[in-house]
């Protein structure tokens, strides 16, 4: 499944937590061949034993796989000096990750309906990310799923106000403990 050329990052496994990055040079059933890890932190090369052990990751058709590792060995292939990883398929495991961060911020919305199924409000957004945002809604506020909402986003830059319109479609209403929810 892991192929040649894939970039590989190592996690080693002890109270330090360096992480490595590498690519892989050549596959054989249960190893892979990769080249001489960089610590992502200082960009260089360490000296890693036969016997370390490591959280291994890297990306397969927009999915991010894990599975544990450690060197059993060194070689040289096509002059290339490489070290040795032990593979088992069994213990590959698919990673969910969201495919876009999420990242807290209060803007300033205007919300209404486009089938004028409510009145329209203002409120704040909880979080934006790449696939949509979140804003705070009152606990009475329903809404169905699928429903198309006209948004007014307002987004104060460095010298100016830009205002988004943008017709949005509710996906879920998450219920909390405080005085709003989250739509």
């Amino acid at each position: 499944m892991i192929k040649i050329g894939t970039f590989l990052q190592l996690e080693q496994i002890k109270e330090e937590r360096k992480t490595y990055k590498c690519r892989v040079i050549e596959t054989k059933k249960d190893k892979l061949y990769i080249d001489y890890p960089i610590e992502e932190q200082t960009k260089r090369s360490d000296i890693l034993p036969v016997g370390t052990h490591f959280q291994v990751h890297f990306i397969e058709n927009n999915s991010v796989y894990s599975f544990p590792s450690e060197i059993i060995g060194k070689a040289k292939i096509k002059n290339i000096p490489t070290l040795i990883l032990s593979v088992e398929v069994n213990n590959l495991e698919k990673i969910q990750r969201r495919e876009f961060v999420r990242v807290e911020s209060l803007l300033d919305v205007s919300v209404q309906s486009v089938d004028q199924k409510f009145d329209s409000f203002t409120t704040v957004t909880h979080d934006i990310s790449g696939g949509g945002m979140a804003i705070l809604v009152d606990k009475n506020f329903n809404v169905k799923q699928g429903e198309l909402l006209d948004i007014m986003l307002v987004l104060p830059l460095e010298q100016r106000i830009e205002y988004l319109h943008i017709i949005g479609e509710a996906v879920r209403i998450q219920e909390r403990n405080e005085d709003k929810n989250i739509l």
